[in-house]
């Protein structure tokens, strides 16, 4: 029986190439790789291109090795880059099947859109593209080596950003009280999650220096990402957020009663070793269980930050300038698109329209 695979015909237990298209004759080889190469040498010497040979092409696993003992080397490589990379590999390893075992040179434009973009982009946007990043360095390390001709990263049609944050929900004041009520020892950071609309790595990274509590206000600074503590992301990060008293109050009261163990490096919500937490931890250990316990739905940390967004939009006279600062946005316009379902919201409406009577009266 045969099989033609390009200019390959598969003729019982031997491989015959065809290359008369090209000016060539018909040889008869053992495997399927010799035959490949040589048809791939032959088209490259007459295309003028550099030819790699598939017989020692190694595989994207072995790539990925050496590429991280590279990262590693390097003077201005830091080990958050490295930890980065290694992450993200292992992920792409895991989640694409075949991608491991994967020749480098056929990790093409075509595999990559088909097989892991939509993997790679499954959660946030932002995640996808640092994953591709990290893809995207990869293969550039293949072509130094000379394992790949070219990047096909630079020819992939990337899925552009989508804001699908219209339909968050409203969290009313009095469920909000009943999670913190329930959530025991992570109920201040619950607390503060949501009177303050501090994203979790803010939040993980706050040490008592940016707390002026005295002032009643709170300095966001730094924010933590894998495992270690950095600057904001944008200069809209840097931000002063006011405190309500009741808690100042609190938060005055656990600086006195934290663990002398927790203080070593100033943070306000230390794990109990006095390192970063890890946020997914303060979700599973104490916001879902306290939601449970309260018999509500359970919500993610997030929307803790939603519920301060809408405490701003429909109790406080706060103009979208001012909340837009307050949440760390780059853009009125950002703020707008995220809530936007709140911003039209006609009881929000009726309240501007008497604070404007009353301006103009």
């Amino acid at each position: 029986m045969k099989k033609k695979l390009d200019n390959i015909t598969k003729r019982g237990g031997e491989y015959v190439l065809d290359l008369r298209q090209i000016g060539g004759g018909r040889e008869i080889f053992a495997t399927l790789e010799q035959a490949q190469d040589v048809r791939d040498q032959a088209f490259a010497d007459k295309q003028n291109n550099e030819y790699i040979a598939r017989t020692t092409n190694p595989v994207t696993q072995d790539v990925a090795t050496s590429f991280k003992k590279y990262i590693r080397s390097r003077q201005d490589a830091s080990d958050e880059k490295l930890h980065r990379h290694q992450a993200n590999l292992r992920f792409m390893f895991y989640q694409v099947p075949g991608l491991r075992k994967r020749k480098i040179m056929d990790v093409t434009t075509a595999y990559i859109e088909a097989e892991i973009i939509p993997v790679i982009f499954r959660q946030a946007h932002s995640t996808g593209l640092n994953r591709f990043n990290t893809l995207r360095q990869l293969l550039k390390y293949a072509v130094k080596n000379n394992w790949a001709r070219t990047n096909p990263c630079r020819e992939v049609d990337l899925p552009k950003k989508e804001i699908k944050m219209e339909g968050a929900s409203r969290i009313n004041r009095d469920d909000i009280k009943a999670i913190i009520a329930n959530a025991g020892e992570y109920a201040l950071r619950i607390k503060f999650a949501a009177y303050t609309g501090a994203r979790v790595g803010e939040q993980i990274a706050t040490t008592w220096d940016n707390l002026d509590l005295d002032g009643s206000a709170y300095h966001i600074r730094q924010s933590a990402r894998h495992g270690k503590s950095s600057s904001v992301k944008t200069r809209a990060g840097i931000r002063s957020i006011p405190l309500p008293d009741h808690l100042v109050a609190d938060l005055r009261e656990w600086k006195i009663a934290q663990p002398l163990k927790q203080r070593a490096k100033g943070l306000v919500f230390p794990t109990t070793e006095g390192n970063l937490a890890d946020g997914n931890n303060w979700r599973n250990r104490g916001l879902h269980p306290a939601c449970d316990l309260a018999g509500l739905p359970r919500i993610r940390w997030h929307d803790l930050r939603h519920h301060f967004a809408s405490v701003l939009l429909f109790e406080t006279t706060a103009t979208d300038a001012q909340i837009t600062q307050f949440l760390g946005h780059t853009s009125i316009d950002f703020t707008r698109k995220i809530y936007a379902h709140w911003l039209s919201d006609p009881r929000r409406d009726e309240a501007l329209a008497e604070m404007m009577s009353k301006a103009f009266r």
